[in-house]
Formats: C-alpha cells, sequence, structure tokens
C-alpha cells in the first residue's frame, strides 16, 4: 500500500477545494428561506396528492415540467408525513422507489446535469423538450402528477400554457393532479406591475449575484409571466372546456409574500429591504437573528394599495400579524411584561396561542441544553411561526413571489 504523508495529504485535499470558505445558507440560491420555507411551502402543497394517489396504487409516475437538473424529483420524495409522531421509522410520504421520475427542460445543460446527478437511479430520466411547442411526451404512459416548480412555467405564454394544459388534460388518467409555481402579479417586489394590463413582462434573476457585482451592466433581464389566481382559473376553465376534461382546484396559495427574492435587490422601483435574510439568520444555528430589521413596513407602497384594495388588505393582514410576533420578542428581550401581555390579550386566537408558546419556550431557555438558545431554538421558531402564518393566511390572491396551485384531474 502506498502511503503519502500528512502534509501531502491536505496539500491534495486544499487544491480540490475541500477546505474553501464555508458558504452557509444565508445566501445564494439554495439559501435557508429556500429550503426551510419555500420548499415547505411546496411539500405541504403536495402531500395531500400524493397520499391519495397511494391509496390507489404504490407507486406514482411523475413528470417535472421545466425540471432544471432534477431537484423536483428531491422535493417529492422528502415530502413530511402527516402524523410523525405515529409513523414509525417512515420519514416521508414517498420513497425515491416509489417514484418513477421523468424530467423535461429545455436546457440540454440542465439535462445533461440532471443526468449526472441521477446517474445511478434507473427510475429517474430525462428529456430535453421545449414546452412551447406543447406538452412533449405524448407517447408516453399517463403520470400521476404533472408537476412544476419554482416558476419554470412563468416562462410560457398565457397561450402556450393553455396549450400545454390543454394536451396534459387529454394526456392524463383520471385521477391525476397538475401542480403550477408561477409568479405573482401582486408581490410587493414589484408593485410598478399592479396596474399592467400585460401579462408578459421583464424579470432577472440577479439575486443571485452578490450586491457588490449587482451593477446594471451585468443584468440579464427576460420575459416572463406574472399570473392572478383569477387569470389561472379563466385558463383552466377554457382548457376544460375545450378538452371537456373534469377538474377542480384542489389548493391554491401565495407563496413568499414578504421574503421574496426581490424584497431585497429594489431592481423593480421597490425599496430594498432585507427581511429574507434576516429570517435565514433565524433559520441558520449559528447567528441571531436582528429583530430591529424585521418590523414590516408597507407604508412605501400605501398608493398602490389604492389599485389592488383586497390585495392591500390582504398585506396588511399579514404585516400586522407578523409585526405582533416581532414585537412580542422584542418585549421578552426588554423584560417588558406589561407588552408581553397585551399582546397575547390583543390578538386572535390562532396568532395568540403562537405568543404564548414563544413567551413559555423563552421564558424555559434553561430547560434546553443548548449552547446558544436564541441561535438553536428561539430564531428557528420565530421563523416558522412568521412562515407557517403565511401559510395560513387563505386563498391566493397573487400576492406572494410565488403562485402556488394544485388542480385535480378528476373522472
Amino acid at each position: 500500500m502506498y502511503k503519502i504523508k500528512p502534509a501531502e495529504f491536505y496539500d491534495i485535499a486544499a487544491q480540490v477545494g475541500f477546505y474553501g470558505l464555508e458558504k452557509g445558507g444565508l445566501t445564494g440560491k439554495k439559501d435557508y428561506v429556500r429550503k426551510y420555507w419555500e420548499d415547505i411551502v411546496i411539500k405541504s402543497i403536495v402531500r395531500s396528492p400524493i397520499e391519495k394517489l397511494l391509496e390507489r396504487k404504490g407507486d406514482i409516475r411523475v413528470i417535472d415540467l421545466g425540471c432544471g437538473s432534477g431537484e423536483g424529483f428531491e422535493l417529492l420524495t422528502h415530502v413530511p408525513v402527516s402524523q410523525p409522531l405515529n409513523c414509525g421509522k417512515q420519514c416521508f410520504v414517498l420513497s425515491p422507489e416509489q417514484i418513477s421520475y421523468t424530467g423535461v427542460d429545455i436546457s440540454d445543460s440542465m439535462i445533461q446535469q440532471g443526468r449526472k446527478n441521477y446517474e445511478t437511479r434507473n427510475n429517474v430520466q430525462f428529456e430535453q423538450a421545449d414546452l412551447n411547442k406543447g406538452f412533449p411526451l405524448k407517447d408516453e404512459n399517463p403520470f400521476d402528477i404533472y408537476f412544476s416548480s419554482y416558476s419554470s412555467l412563468s416562462h410560457l405564454e398565457p397561450e402556450k400554457l393553455q396549450r400545454l394544459v390543454e394536451e396534459v388534460l387529454n394526456h392524463a388518467e383520471p385521477p391525476a393532479f397538475i401542480v403550477f409555481d408561477l409568479l405573482g402579479k401582486y408581490s410587493p417586489e414589484w408593485p410598478k406591475y399592479w396596474s399592467e394590463n400585460r401579462t408578459v413582462l421583464p424579470y432577472n434573476m440577479a439575486y443571485l449575484i452578490p450586491p457588490e457585482l449587482r451593477g446594471k451592466e451585468s443584468i440579464q433581464w427576460f420575459d416572463t409571466c406574472y399570473w392572478t389566481p383569477s387569470m389561472l382559473y379563466d385558463l383552466l376553465e377554457a382548457a376544460a372546456e375545450k378538452t371537456e376534461a373534469c377538474i377542480q382546484v384542489v389548493q391554491c396559495v401565495d407563496r413568499s409574500i414578504f421574503v421574496g427574492r426581490h424584497m431585497e435587490t429594489g431592481l423593480f422601483e421597490a425599496p430594498c429591504f432585507n427581511y429574507r435574510y434576516q429570517i435565514n439568520r433565524f433559520f441558520d444555528r449559528d447567528y441571531r437573528g436582528e429583530l430591529e430589521y424585521l418590523n414590516i413596513d408597507l407604508d412605501w407602497c400605501v398608493k398602490f394599495g389604492k389599485l389592488q384594495p383586497q390585495v392591500w388588505a390582504r398585506l396588511q393582514d399579514y404585516k400586522e400579524k407578523w409585526n405582533c410576533v416581532i414585537n412580542l420578542v422584542e418585549a421578552l428581550l426588554h423584560g417588558n411584561d406589561d407588552m408581553v401581555s397585551y399582546l397575547i390579550e390583543t390578538t386572535i386566537p390562532d396568532i395568540s396561542n403562537e405568543l404564548k408558546f414563544l413567551t413559555w419556550l423563552y421564558r424555559n431557555a434553561y430547560r434546553f441544553p443548548a449552547v446558544d438558545f436564541w441561535a438553536s431554538v428561539m430564531g428557528p421558531q420565530i421563523a416558522v411561526i412568521l412562515r407557517n402564518i403565511e401559510m395560513s393566511l387563505g386563498p391566493a390572491l397573487g400576492c406572494g413571489h410565488g403562485l402556488l396551485c394544485v388542480v385535480e384531474i378528476t373522472n
């Protein structure tokens, strides 16, 4: 056996990048908000359809429309079970062996990367195709879930998306589901678009570029579609009527209302707020979120609220609930027991119960054997509560970064 000296080993390890700077989840494509907020919302909305399908069959056929490098496979095979305390060793609703996954994307580079990522899985395949031309796998057996995530279908113009939906309805065999994830028209990230009659408008992904390098000359803009629920429902109704299919909307929710990627870029003529960065800090076990930056301010966009009163009322409602949580934590930190009691007693029951729990958690910090109770326990729980409030706001209005919709194709 050939042996090298320890110094040589570490030289090699450094050269291949094992000792580069550790990049946490505070920024970048796969930050903590993506993992513990946005992914969780998607997983929650697809759990019931998956459970319903598994009642009928042992495995599920999925096509991921606009799959990128296949991240939908990881999402769908890591959906938490509904009752984790009663499930024994089962952590996820759907195991990797129970899914037959086909990813479709226009980018050949993404397809090649996906094939590389999952080369050891025989139940995962990728096909390069342009969804602008319609549903690409008409000769394949029907799928159980026609899945999309992270705005992939917003790249299609409305008439192209309707054509795709019509061909999916013709291809599917009930019961089956379509999962839409589109850009919301009334996100506070781009209020300048609220009054636009056009659906197709400029977008960019400059949030992936470090702020210091985010000069206008380095930003690539491209057209995408921004959707409201009513626009999507009209499209679905037209597609169902044309194909004589029976469908029903199972759930439609707004995702990432105050933590959308562009809340911190200011590239759509809105102020920059670092709410997302601070929530990332809350989710991280090594950092303490900075409360002073987490009070939601909507005063700057009052004039836009007059354009969409229902949307404005939703944003105001969420703001009040969000700020109530932050104000309670500030009161706890400053030992202001009168304010703690006032906030608990004057809020609606659902929020009051969350405030009571946070108060109990804070006042029982000594029970938790954590080196940093705030970073390890309190901070993540605050972030989870803010996320769960968003998830409980009711049917979508198109005021989140993402508009998530699950449609069932029925008999």
